[in-house]
């Protein structure tokens, strides 16, 4: 039953449901809130996975190279490169290339780049040195550039590494 002589009972009707609806919609918000920062966060981690996988990749094709270069199982370049030969391709960083960066790239035996990327190098020759790193008497050398380029979605990574064959 209504009470007549209360003066504040009308003015009360549905400020509980306002209250109500107003904390709902903040809690919304924080929720989607936190959905938004941790969809944001999944795909940073994502992308670093991608960019170690690319890396490592990589890494593990140059090493690769670099003993297929130590035991001559690798032909080396016989002319030394001069101007654009010497560049890398910009085709190594073009995240939609996913074949062959250019001219001379040759593939990593997939077994050995692993991650499911993709591995390319590239052998030029520098030219000669006659005196060699690491050596205490002069020695005639070959300088060699080993580039290799790792590909695993949309992630590139390039390696270079110079290598001296010394003839003693």
């Amino acid at each position: 039953m209504l009470c007549r002589h209360c003066p504040f009972q009308n003015n009360q009707q549905g400020s509980a449901l306002l209250i109500s609806m107003v904390l709902l919609l903040l809690l919304s918000l924080a929720a989607i809130a936190g959905v938004k920062t941790s969809i944001s966060q999944e795909r940073m981690a994502a992308n670093l996975k991608l960019k170690n996988d690319s890396f490592q990749a990589a890494e593990t094709g140059m090493r690769f190279i670099e003993a297929q270069v130590r035991t001559l199982d690798v032909l080396l370049p016989a002319a030394v490169c001069v101007g654009l030969q010497c560049e890398i391709d910009a085709a190594a960083l073009d995240i939609d290339q996913l074949s062959s960066p250019g001219a001379n790239w040759i593939a990593v035996p997939e077994a050995t780049a692993g991650n499911a990327a993709s591995v390319w190098y590239r052998v030029v020759r520098l030219g000669d040195s006659e005196i060699p790193v690491n050596l205490t008497a002069s020695a005639p050398s070959t300088l060699y550039r080993i580039s290799v380029v790792g590909f695993k979605g949309t992630t590139r990574t390039v390696l270079e590494a110079t290598y001296a064959h010394t003839r003693i």
